[in-house]
């Protein structure tokens, strides 16, 4: 039986630039293609010298697959495509493509133009490596030549954030990436069709955390916001001045906002979910 061989690129022991090299069937698919947020070297990119050492990848690869659009996921991917070498297709979700340019200019901006730091890519280099994308459906089985296929899954999490399934011959692998088993008022629960993958590669980062329910983490947040309100928008050791709620601009925003809306809401309409995996 030919082996499925899995390379961590990045991300392998760590959180940050996850970059999963596989190896299935003859064929090298990446899985993301993420930067990672703590260091301000070339440490920030995957090890992309396990793959070549000289010249271009696109000769060793056959196709990129990106997961979702946050950075740890999809940030050195105009480094790689554009200062490294690679033509060949890469692969995300429509909502992935619309948002993704998006974050890695702005993080552009945040590391050369305030930073001043060098050997970063350039708005046209993230221009021309978004030009290379082939955006997947949801349930599309898409042929990327005529061994390899592949199939996009809802994964929660995000807009867009995709599950894959891969397949070579009679060899498979799922790829998840974050994903999120439990609906959230806007995003729905991850969902792939039934299958026996001989390899499932998952991410890992809150594996072992218990949390408390949505609905208790919402009261408790609520809690702390009504009794803010009702010192009159003080923050409870800062008597002089407004409190501030500091979060991020995506998705769990979104959320955010709607639990304020939805504060006086009867129960049965609390938990609506406005995103479907169909």
């Amino acid at each position: 039986m030919p082996e499925i061989k899995v390379t961590p690129l990045g991300a392998g022991q760590d959180v940050g630039r996850s970059c999963i090299l596989v190896s299935i069937g003859g064929k090298n698919i990446m899985l993301d293609c993420g930067m990672h947020m703590g260091y301000n070297d070339d440490r920030r990119f995957p090890d992309f010298s396990y793959i070549t050492q000289n010249g271009r990848l696109t000769d060793f690869l056959d196709c990129v697959i990106i997961s979702h659009f946050h950075l740890d996921h999809c940030g050195a991917l105009p480094y790689m495509s554009e200062m490294v070498g690679y033509d060949g297709p890469i692969y995300m979700t429509h909502p992935t493509k619309a948002i993704c340019p998006i974050l890695l200019e702005d993080f552009r901006k945040i590391t050369v133009d305030k930073k001043g730091e060098t050997n970063f890519f350039t708005s046209q280099m993230i221009k021309d490596c978004m030009k290379k994308v082939i955006p997947l459906n949801l349930h599309q089985t898409v042929q990327v030549d005529d061994e390899l296929e592949i199939k996009a899954y809802y994964a929660g999490h995000v807009l867009g954030a995709a599950m894959v399934h891969i397949k070579v011959g009679s060899e498979s692998v799922v790829y998840t990436g974050d994903y999120n088993m439990t609906p959230d008022r806007h995003l729905g629960a991850a969902w792939i069709d039934k299958c026996r993958p001989d390899i499932l590669i998952s991410e890992s980062t809150y594996a072992t955390t218990i949390r408390d329910s949505k609905r208790c983490r919402e009261r408790d947040f609520l809690k702390k916001v009504h009794e803010t309100i009702e010192r009159g928008g003080k923050g409870e050791n800062e008597p002089k001045g407004p409190n501030l709620l500091l979060h991020w601009a995506d998705g769990e925003s979104k959320s955010l906002l709607q639990a304020f809306h939805n504060v006086d809401q009867p129960e049965d309409s609390k938990n609506l979910c406005t995103e479907k995996h169909v």
